[in-house]
């Protein structure tokens, strides 16, 4: 299936960490350096067409074709929110926005569906 999203961890312990967005419907979380899957993510209800990782590494957002932003605790590997647009179009991309100055996890996190 075709890869449409891909993202490497920013945080320096886990730089080798590389998230992959596909139509399979999972977040795919390899090690680049290994070569390997280090597990799958999974939730959404169609393609995952754009993941974003958040600027301390701990949490991921998926944008998805069934119209759904999520939100991941990448420490857990669990879907802990879900932002649903019913009615509204697949979410083509999804991005975290830079740390505010005083909190490296207060950030703002922004998505785009194309009508």
């Amino acid at each position: 299936m075709p890869v449409r999203s891909l993202v490497f961890s920013p945080s320096l312990h886990d730089s080798r960490i590389l998230f992959s967005a596909s139509d399979v419907g999972h977040v795919h979380v390899y090690d680049a350096e290994g070569k390997a899957l280090l597990t799958s993510l999974s939730g959404h209800a169609s393609w995952v067409l754009s993941v974003d990782v958040s600027p301390d590494g701990a949490a991921i957002a998926t944008g998805s074709s069934d119209k759904t932003v999520r939100l991941w605790d990448l420490k857990n590997e669990s879907s802990y929110t879900d932002i649903n647009q019913p009615h509204r179009p697949q979410v083509w991309s999804v991005a975290f926005g830079p740390p505010s100055r005083t909190d490296v996890r207060s950030c703002m996190l922004a998505g785009v569906q194309v009508e």
